[in-house]
């Protein structure tokens, strides 16, 4: 691997991790404008992004065969990461309903410590102590950054909540290293097509089946969810599973991190959530986290 090729694919997973920190601030307007639920909006998310990947797709032959083949049977395993994505995205919303939204952010976040000792044992992926001192480092900034941002109250059935987050680390990391797994033989835009095609089917039955709102009530809670569907998705996710072709999954893992420091960023530009000098300083230690992961995760 040329250092050329892994510094764009950094930079791809940099400009992806900025893209999925819009992911909250996009749901959250579009639950407050247009009325739906939270599962919907993990719905539409994926159900509108659905033909932006199919065009790109059908742009290149390569891409064309190989999503042919998928859906043809051949490749039935393309449909593991979507399935992942979309448990993933569920057990993250429905957590909220019983534990606090910082325990349920940080509890989520302990994926990375799974896709890093996962890399190490399945992928063989080089590991140093220097990776370790950051991921800790990163995760302790991401603990520091939700508990300064928001209160600790109790909410009912706390264990239940605490449980079904932990369950979201679990399907965060499997579908991280899934999408490692196939992008050694798969492009990236036929995996990111089937696999939002799939989690939009799994998403569909859940949003159907439970009794929140499904469409938005105004042409501005549209408007949220395009954007929704476009940059954490199309744009974000898209930029992630194209960078994870050539760099490590426990690095590009503790990278993701940037996520919750961006998404506080965005909460103080669009929703006026003010900044306070305990986030800022999580946020510099996650910074230094992901540099000592990154110096300790490359071959």
């Amino acid at each position: 691997m040329t250092g050329l090729r892994r510094g764009w694919a950094l930079t791809a997973l940099l400009a992806g991790a900025v893209g999925i920190s819009f992911a909250a601030p996009l749901a959250k307007l579009a639950v407050q404008d247009g009325g739906v639920g939270w599962v919907a909006s993990a719905f539409w998310r994926t159900t509108l992004a659905a033909p932006l990947l199919v065009a790109v797709v059908l742009l290149y032959p390569a891409a064309r065969r190989q999503a042919r083949s998928a859906v043809a049977g051949r490749h039935l395993v393309l449909l593991i990461p979507g399935i992942l994505f979309a448990l993933d995205l569920l057990t993250w919303h429905v957590s909220f309903a019983w534990t606090t939204a910082a325990s349920a952010t940080l509890l989520a976040n302990l994926g990375v410590v799974l896709v890093g000792l996962a890399g190490w044992l399945w992928l063989k992926e080089h590991l140093d102590g220097r990776y370790l001192i950051g991921a800790t480092a990163a995760l302790v900034g991401v603990a520091w950054l939700v508990l300064v941002a928001e209160s600790p109250g109790e909410a009912p059935h706390r264990v239940r909540g605490d449980l079904m987050a932990l369950s979201t680390a679990v399907f965060y990391a499997a579908y991280i290293l899934s999408i490692k797994h196939l992008r050694a033989t798969t492009g990236a835009a036929t995996l990111m097509a089937v696999a939002t095609i799939a989690s939009s089917v799994v998403l569909a039955a859940c949003a159907l089946g439970s009794s929140e709102p499904l469409l938005p009530s105004s042409g501005g809670g549209w408007g949220w969810l395009v954007l929704l569907a476009v940059v954490p998705h199309c744009l974000g996710q898209g930029l992630i599973v194209l960078s994870l072709a050539s760099l490590p999954a426990s690095f590009a893992a503790v990278t993701l991190l940037v996520q919750p420091v961006a998404t506080a960023v965005w909460g103080w530009v669009f929703l006026d959530e003010a900044l306070s000098v305990g986030q800022v300083s999580a946020g510099g230690l996650v910074i230094v986290g992901i540099v000592l992961a990154r110096l300790g995760s490359g071959r």
